[in-house]
């Protein structure tokens, strides 16, 4: 029986998935991966000026398109209310996960690290703490059997990328160079935040006393060029670690963790 190559995807934001690992997921959906995202917010903050019922309907709408560069097969939306997880329970959404890990049977999960310091998203923060312990019960039958009513059974995620904002525990670099493109242009894709984005540059900038005319030059209209030089930029500079010309970098972890590694270098497997 061949092995399904399955990836699920486990973000806060419509667009997190572009920023931290949208050359990786590209450069895997063009090797045959079937890609799943779960989505776990409704976005209804990531913009100064949209309404909120506006904002969740157009961040869909862009989520989809920027999947469809990346070669995504399905977005999954949850629609929590954006910036406000940590009103829910934590063991509601890990349940949702694990059901979700059930029912996709994914051969790699990628989310948040959970262990990383200087996280100052409190949704980030959430998402990750829940899916860490969704991989981690997934395939344990005393959590939630009420799923195998439904048809799902217990799975064990071999392997899980982790990606952080401050990546201080990175131990993997994937090389994106033939994908680089690809990532910009699914980020673009999301125009209402890239526009945020661009609006908080302009703050930040202005915050610290940078002159006016810097500021000036970065047009919330036509962000494309200022969004592919902070691309370009970053990943060039993690490519460098391993000799590529861009890169990504996650926390890689395997199944079974230091015990699987020991098993292979003694040869018992």
């Amino acid at each position: 029986m061949v092995e399904k190559r399955v990836i699920l995807i486990l973000v806060a934001h419509a667009d997190d998935t572009e920023f931290f690992a949208g050359g990786t997921i590209a450069r895997l959906a063009s090797e045959g991966w079937e890609i799943y995202e779960v989505i776990t917010t409704d976005n209804r903050r990531g913009s100064f000026d949209l309404p909120s019922n506006k904002l969740i309907k157009q961040s869909e709408k862009e989520a989809r398109e920027a999947g469809r560069i990346l070669g995504k097969k399905e977005v999954i939306f949850l629609r929590y209310p954006d910036g406000m997880l940590r009103d829910y329970p934590i063991n509601e959404l890990r349940e949702k996960y694990i059901k979700l890990i059930r029912k996709y049977q994914p051969r790699i999960v990628f989310t948040f690290d959970p262990w990383t310091p200087f996280e100052p998203h409190p949704d980030h923060q959430v998402v990750a703490t829940s899916a860490v312990e969704a991989i981690s019960f997934s395939h344990n039958p005393k959590f939630y059997p009420a799923h195998f009513k439904q048809g799902l059974k217990p799975h064990l995620v071999p392997e899980i990328y982790y990606f952080a904002k401050s990546p201080i525990y990175a131990n993997t670099v994937i090389d994106i160079t033939n994908f680089i493109d690809k990532k910009i242009s699914a980020l673009c894709a999301h125009d209402s935040q890239m526009k945020l984005t661009i609006d908080e540059l302009k703050m930040s900038l202005k915050a610290i006393g940078i002159a006016p005319k810097t500021a000036k030059g970065l047009d919330r209209n036509n962000y494309k060029g200022v969004i592919e030089l902070m691309v370009r930029i970053y990943a060039e500079g993690i490519g460098k670690k391993a000799g590529y010309k861009y890169g990504e970098e996650f926390r890689y972890e395997l199944a079974g963790g230091e015990i699987v590694k020991a098993v292979k270098e003694m040869g018992l497997e």
